[in-house]
């Protein structure tokens, strides 16, 4: 299976894609990554215990589109501590490349009934080395912004997949 590396001030992250569990979702961050389109992305939410997410979103907030569109939830594995998952909105095909490594074993991600926010969320990969960094990502300094901890300065992250 191959690897995610993420690259930050922080230290490397590597996620195993789980292509055997979530093929459509791991094919879209390939092409996103393969694409340059996450060139210039950063870590941008922390929330200690809970997750860290990055995605699509620049340094200076400005978004960035996916022209790939939106991929169909995969739900398979349950959201626990080292697991990486694909963030989306309550319509259940809502992911386009933004992604949260889990902190802790967040079962409230779990699926739990059978519409909205209680499908799940899909988990596409594990981390395999640099737990240890999406930890201390956790702990850099964060404002509240709609409900969410966010980072006050976004960590940025070169993606590459081996």
């Amino acid at each position: 299976m191959p690897n995610l590396i993420l690259v930050t001030a922080e230290g490397s992250i590597t996620i195993r894609m789980r292509e055997d569990c979530a093929p459509r979702t791991c094919e879209l961050v390939k092409k996103l990554v393969e694409g340059g389109h996450y060139d210039g992305c950063a870590f941008y939410r922390a929330e200690k215990g809970f997750c860290v997410q990055a995605g699509l979103r620049k340094v200076d907030g400005t978004v960035k589109s996916n022209p790939f569109g939106k991929v169909p939830l995969e739900y398979e594995v349950p959201n626990r501590r080292g697991t990486v998952a694909m963030a989306r909105w309550d319509e259940p095909a809502s992911g386009d490349g933004e992604l949260f490594i889990n902190l802790g074993n967040n079962t409230n991600l779990d699926r739990s009934s059978n519409d909205g926010w209680g499908l799940g969320f899909c988990v596409w990969g594990e981390v395999t080395f640099g737990m240890d960094v999406a930890e201390r990502i956790a702990t850099l300094p964060t404002h509240s912004a709609g409900g969410m901890s966010m980072l006050n300065n976004p960590c940025p992250f070169k993606a590459t997949i081996q």
